[in-house]
């Protein structure tokens, strides 16, 4: 990372240069870049937004993006190697097919945010609010959501072996039913367990 007194960066780097390394953005407003194959390293974002922006197959190693704003970004295919998130906004966000290696999301909001056949490794969602996320298809290693808000969110076709969603809030996520293979594995607290319940379409009878 560079160095946090080091002097603002000029906005216009992420739209002109093929490549951004040892840069610092305050308060920048990227909304109207489009770029493919964007290479950035070592740099730190904050209060930046990119709203509407479109960063496709773009590559971030080493990042810190600290209450950036990614409403309705596309960041499809993107590479996120040893990235944090911290205090983000991804309402509506597209990450469909993107790779994250060693990277955490904490105290984020995205509703409706999409990762649908993303691949994770080496990744934890901390404190996050993700109601209606699209997280189907996707590939977990080693992956951790600690009290995250993941209602309504849709697990088609992802395996969640392993993964503890104890402390999460899982009203009313969405599966292909209750005995398929994304459930396999996973491990949930016992209230919990009775919302699962229901969507077998089962109801409780009182003695």
């Amino acid at each position: 990372m560079p160095d946090r007194s080091a002097p603002t960066a000029d906005a216009a780097l992420v739209s002109e240069a093929e490549e951004v390394v040892d840069a610092i953005f305050r308060g920048a407003v990227f909304g109207g870049v489009v770029r493919e194959h964007l290479f950035v390293e070592r740099c730190i974002f904050s209060g930046c937004r990119f709203s509407g922006a479109v960063l496709v197959r773009a590559r971030f190693s080493d990042v810190l993006f600290r209450n950036c704003d990614f409403s309705n970004a596309d960041l499809h295919d993107c590479s996120f190697q040893r990235v944090q998130f911290v205090d983000c906004k991804f309402t509506g966000v597209e990450f469909a097919e993107a790779t994250f290696g060693s990277v955490r999301f904490s105290h984020c909001r995205g509703e409706f945010a999409g990762f649908a056949a993303a691949r994770f490794r080496r990744a934890r969602f901390e404190e996050c609010i993700l109601p209606n996320a699209v997280l189907s298809g996707c590939r977990f290693e080693q992956t951790a959501f600690s009290a995250c808000d993941l209602s309504t969110a849709e697990f088609f076709g992802s395996r969640l072996q392993g993964i503890s969603l104890a402390d999460c809030d899982i009203r009313g996520i969405r599966l292909r039913d209750c005995t398929s293979f994304e459930l396999r594995g996973v491990r949930i607290s016992p209230a919990q367990a009775l919302d699962l319940v229901k969507l077998l379409g089962a109801e409780f009878e009182e003695e």
